[in-house]
Formats: C-alpha cells, structure tokens, sequence
C-alpha cells in the first residue's frame, strides 16, 4: 500500500490520542483494521457509500461484515467518514494508526517488494539487512510486485536500495541517454 496521505494520518494520531496508554493504543488499531479489511474487499464500498442508505445502516452493515461491534471511538469514526462517503479511507487510516504506534515506539517501517515470492531464508537476510539500517526494530512487510521483473526493493524508512531487475535496466537507461545527450553537446 502506499503512504498514508495527510488527511489519514491526523485521524490516526487523533484516535490514538483517545487511547488511555499504548495497550490501549494497541487495541484500538487492531479494532480499526477490521473495517479496513471489510472495506479492502472487492465491491464493498460500492455497498459502504451507497448514498441512498443511511449513514447508521452504512456503520451497522460495516459493524457485521467485520464480525462484531466497535467500540465507541471506532464507530464515532466511522460515522462521520460514512456520513462524508470517505469509508474508503479507513484502509489509510488504520495503517497510519499503525505506523504511529510503531513511531511512538521506536520502530521502523520495512518494506520489501519482489518478483516472486520470497522464503524464509531470504525474508530473514532482508530483516537482517533492514535492522542494520535502520539501527534497531523494524516492523517488515512483503508484497509481490511481478513489474520488478527480478529482485527485490527494499524500503526502510525513507531510504530505498533498489535491487530489482526493472530498477537496474531503468539506470542503465539513464546512463545511456546521458551519455548520447553529453556526446551530442560535446
């Protein structure tokens, strides 16, 4: 997934905020990815911000896709971002609400593109590697990204070591144009 945008992280510290110590905070994140698992899936907010249902519908049919009710602040929230038709922001704001938490604790993000999947050998040198940089924990997440071509990109904070084929063919290009352009001014 990418970034969360601004507008998801200021709900994130805000409902973070409401929690009264980090097992709270903790909590309230794992209650937030529920609806964004529910709002993940194909066609649901098709249903979620159909405007011809009522914004308590909307909350309540979220409520029993996810499998139970929320709490009072999740379902402060995601009454007003139903009423706002912005459920399809809740996927941005629980992992904004996550990358707070792992802020405040001193954790960084890892995150690590390949072209195919990896193994557990593999998965490990990457953790080891994103340790290394980011000079203690890291929270590490895997996606697939068959573009790459080959290799893998690893991003660990804002750092990103690019080892993939697609990355590697792109430089090559660089330096190529580069040089006919410096050829041709020359």
């Amino acid at each position: 997934m990418d970034r969360p945008l601004g507008t998801a992280r200021r709900y994130a510290e805000a409902i973070l905020d409401l929690a009264a110590d980090a097992a709270g905070a903790e909590a309230q994140v794992a209650e937030l990815e529920r609806p964004a698992e529910v709002v993940r899936a194909p066609g649901a907010r098709l249903i979620l911000d159909d405007p011809r249902a009522a914004t308590a519908d909307r909350v309540a049919a979220l409520e029993r896709a996810a499998g139970g009710a929320f709490g009072t602040h999740t379902r402060s929230l995601l009454t007003m971002l139903a009423a706002r038709r912005r459920l399809a922001d809740v996927p941005a704001i629980a992992e904004a609400a996550r990358e707070e938490i792992d802020e405040r604790a001193g954790v960084t993000q890892a995150r690590v593109s390949a072209a195919t999947e990896l193994g557990a050998a593999e998965r490990a040198g990457l953790e080891a590697q994103a340790t290394k940089i980011a000079g203690g924990q890291v929270r590490m997440s895997y996606d697939i990204d068959t573009s790459l071509v080959g290799g893998v990109t690893l991003r660990v904070g804002d750092r990103l070591i690019d080892g993939s084929v697609k990355g590697r063919l792109a430089r090559m290009r660089e330096r190529i144009v580069y040089r006919q352009l410096s050829g041709a001014a020359g």
